[in-house]
């Protein structure tokens, strides 16, 4: 490969330098600023490039943008003496391949090589399919040969597209075995996890006849011979129809009655991860050419995503992590609110149980109403913990917490109805909140029901303004505010919960 180093202390930069000539690579440029970077770029191409956060002259983002705009498709490692969780999330949210954090071994170098070079086959690959399907279809083929060639293309292309908007964990297992089981031959397909060093194995998701949806399940093996043909067996293995039904290698009620069986691993950096399970058609004979080459695709884009998205999730996890402690540090100064974001995440939780929400929806409740009041960090303790009441002045200056709040999280990537918690919380049912003035539907359903968990725990809270009411006083002033300040169907939910409860 052509690789140029963007890094301004010597030592370092000599060493990469030096090391990558080592492995034999094509050509290796050092440049110690971004000034002598562009220079470089104008005048030769390069597959990769490894650029240092902090430069004499330039941000080491601001150069990553640059390049990406001169060739979306160049792979760019970023590098590190003290990175922060922003600067980490917005290089992956700008396009870097990967983050190197200083000092750094030769090892993780390579890995981080070998990574590129994969997610660089593969996005070239894509675009070729891509675009000589376009001339294709814009030639008017009416040659059948050339005709399933693009049919296979666009297949390729949908299955990329597929992986790629799968924002979860939860959406991409179920997600790959759809898009495994959509083959012609396949019958079933399943997605399988063997945890390092247990005799075991995770069926993570299933698709196809008697199958209508699973959840993660975890199935005792007796013995390494599963892991032991994968990491003897650099690709897949077929099993025929007779062999299946003697011994099959995974839970018996997977195999499908006349089915053979098809497994490829799935390797994240070398290591084996799991595994995509098939029963298909032609009990004594492998898949067909096609399928084999869209199910090869497949498991490699799958690989791919699993990665990134490990990645990307505990990139945010430890984001939510600060924002929770931060919340948790703000309610700690004040003594009469501590705790204040845990019980109205339960109340919250509660209600939208009773009132059938999804799984998804619950979920939001359970990360993001730690943080609807993220934004009060933006307001001065003088008036957040003041023990009179407060001027106009002072209360217009709380109402904007919504808003910064809002501000704080609108680079988590967060869905609507996650943001719409922490920015329409303090809205009303009569369109009298804040800050935006909504009424009745207009506001979330999900901001709703916080509204009602919210000022349930405030009433019934002690401050130092005030004594805290009861849960029966607190009770009576939600209903008599139903129809006016809250949702007539939250206020019943929630009532529901209190007298299960009780």
């Amino acid at each position: 490969m052509r690789i140029v180093i963007i890094e301004d202390d010597p030592h370092l930069g000599k060493l990469l330098d030096e090391y990558l000539h080592h492995l034999g690579h094509e050509k290796v440029q050092l440049c110690i600023s971004g000034r002598e970077a562009r220079l470089a770029m104008e005048q030769e191409t390069f597959d990769c490039a490894f650029i240092d956060l902090k430069l004499p002259d330039i941000n080491g983002l601001e150069l990553l943008e640059e390049f990406k705009r001169r060739d979306p498709r160049l792979p760019v490692v970023m590098m590190s003496g003290f990175p922060t969780m922003h600067a980490t999330i917005e290089a992956m949210q700008k396009g870097a391949s990967d983050f190197l954090t200083k000092p750094f071994t030769m090892q993780n170098v390579v890995l981080a090589l070998e990574r590129i070079t994969k997610e660089r086959a593969l996005l070239m690959e894509n675009l070729g399919l891509l675009m000589e399907c376009e001339a294709r279809k814009e030639l008017q083929l009416v040659n059948l040969e050339l005709e399933e060639k693009i049919r296979e293309q666009f297949k390729l292309f949908e299955i990329s597209t597929e992986i790629d908007e799968a924002r979860s964990s939860e959406d991409l297992y179920p997600c790959i075995v759809r898009l495994a089981s959509g083959l012609g031959s396949i019958v079933k397909a399943g997605f399988f996890v063997l945890p390092r060093g247990q005799r075991s194995i995770v069926r993570m998701a299933e698709h196809g006849p008697g199958v209508n949806g699973t959840s993660p399940s975890i199935f005792s093996i007796p013995d390494d011979s599963l892991r032991k043909v994968f990491l003897d067996d650099a690709g897949h293995f077929f099993l025929p129809r007779h062999k299946v039904e003697a011994h099959s290698p995974l839970p018996g009620d997977f195999a499908v009655e006349g089915s053979a069986l098809s497994c490829w691993p799935v390797r994240i950096r070398g290591e084996l991860f799991g595994f995509l399970a098939a029963c298909h058609n032609g009990g004594n004979s492998s898949l067909p050419p096609t399928d084999m080459k869209m199910l090869d695709f497949l498991v490699k884009k799958s690989a791919l995503a699993i990665e990134n998205m490990a990645l990307y999730e505990s990139l945010i996890a430890n984001f939510y992590g600060i924002l929770r402690s931060l919340v948790n540090a703000l309610e700690a100064k004040d003594p009469y609110t501590g705790k204040h974001s845990e019980r109205v995440t339960r109340y919250a939780i509660s209600i939208g149980r009773k009132m059938g929400l999804s799984g998804t929806q619950v979920e939001s409740l359970n990360t993001i109403c730690h943080l609807h009041d993220i934004g009060k960090i933006g307001i001065r303790d003088n008036i957040l913990n003041k023990t009179g009441a407060l001027t106009v002045e002072e209360y217009e200056l709380i109402k904007q917490h919504p808003v910064i709040g809002e501000t704080i999280v609108a680079e988590l990537g967060l869905s609507a109805e996650e943001r719409a918690i922490i920015r329409y919380h303090h809205e009303r049912w009569n369109g009298e909140g804040y800050p935006d003035g909504l009424s009745r539907d207009e506001i979330p359903l999900l901001a709703r029901i916080v509204a009602v968990a919210d000022a349930f725990d405030a009433m019934t809270t002690k401050r130092a303004y005030r004594e805290g009411m009861s849960r029966s006083e607190a009770v009576l002033e939600l209903q008599r505010y139903s129809g006016t300040q809250f949702d007539p169907a939250v206020i019943d939910a929630f009532l529901e919960t209190i007298r299960t409860k009780a």
